[in-house]
């Protein structure tokens, strides 16, 4: 079973660890990190740390897309790289104690629907029926909506099994695509219903009214608290370890991760909902957008208890 991840909007992630950070005044930069990431390198990047191949599609700008390519290679990251004019986009994030991360996106490139065509024809030429393909991220600009879905309709007619987890995409545009599998985080899962939940139980209402829809698998991350999964092989609850973690940027690129792991080696429900809680955690236990080990994985793998229901 191959695992394609198609990322047409990646990024170069920037962390400044600034433990006293104050807005309104100058700060000093204890440490800074530079990472190559967008959502489907993630996924990629996690699935390889854990002894997992992929193969990574990827829109470059080709104004600063030499430093990028230089570490994917690095990574030893199979990929498929595709150039359109302008920058990769990159986003800060300010580290401090005390608070919740501060992310800064500076926009990059814009793509055409020539782009498009061209990235489906390299994934037509490689797939197969039994292929996985996740399609990560926001879209780039210079894309419409219905261009947007057209593209991941298309995915889904090279192969049916597509996972879906971008925010460029609203509840009617899903209802179009009906992927085989979406990964939301709440404030996604609440964008999609068209209201935020009270409770885990009444998420899980909300997941199995998706799956009515013809949504195959619903993954539902709760952060902290865990995540949920309804679909075609039931329901059941997560409860993952307290943790400190370091940073959250691409836990949840790690979750889906950790799934597809578990899916690709013919695992159920119960186990790839147990392997997605473990990477996804574990990977908020490594700093900025790096993946989760494998030994971090297996020790966590242990402490999340999983609830049918």
């Amino acid at each position: 079973m191959k695992i394609f991840t198609v990322c047409l909007n990646p990024a170069i992630d920037i962390f400044y660890r600034i433990p006293d950070f104050r807005p309104y005044r100058e700060n000093t930069v204890a440490s800074a990190a530079v990472y190559t990431g967008g959502k489907g390198v993630n996924v990629s990047r996690a699935l390889l740390k854990n002894g997992c191949e992929s193969t990574a599609f990827l829109l470059l700008g080709k104004e600063n897309a030499s430093d990028y390519e230089r570490a994917l290679h690095a990574d030893g990251l199979s990929a498929r790289l595709f150039y359109t004019s302008g920058r990769i986009r990159e986003n800060l994030t300010i580290q401090t104690d005390g608070a919740p991360e501060t992310r800064i996106d500076r926009g990059g490139f814009s793509a055409s629907p020539a782009d498009l065509k061209t990235v489906l024809n390299a994934v037509r030429k490689e797939a197969d029926g039994d292929t996985l393909l996740v399609c990560c991220g926001k879209f780039p600009t210079g894309l419409s909506r219905e261009e947007a879905v057209g593209f991941v309709k298309e995915l889904k007619r090279i192969a049916p099994r597509v996972v879906l987890d971008s925010a460029s995409l609203d509840a009617s545009d899903v209802a179009k695509i009906l992927p085989w599998m979406i990964k939301p985080n709440e404030d996604e899962m609440a964008a999609l219903v068209g209201h935020r939940a009270e409770s885990r139980e009444a998420w899980m209402k909300e997941a199995e009214a998706l799956h009515r829809k013809g949504i195959a698998h619903i993954l539902l991350s709760l952060g902290g608290k865990g995540a949920l999964y309804c679909g075609e092989w039931g329901r059941c609850y997560a409860e993952v370890p307290k943790i400190a973690p370091l940073s959250t940027v691409g836990a949840g690129d790690s979750t889906v991760a950790g799934f597809l792991a578990a899916f690709r080696e013919r695992l159920g429900m119960e186990e790839c909902l147990r392997r997605a809680c473990a990477f996804g955690t574990a990977a908020c236990l490594e700093p900025g957008t790096k993946p989760p080990r494998p030994e971090t994985v297996a020790e966590i793998l242990g402490e999340i208890k999983i609830k049918r229901g």
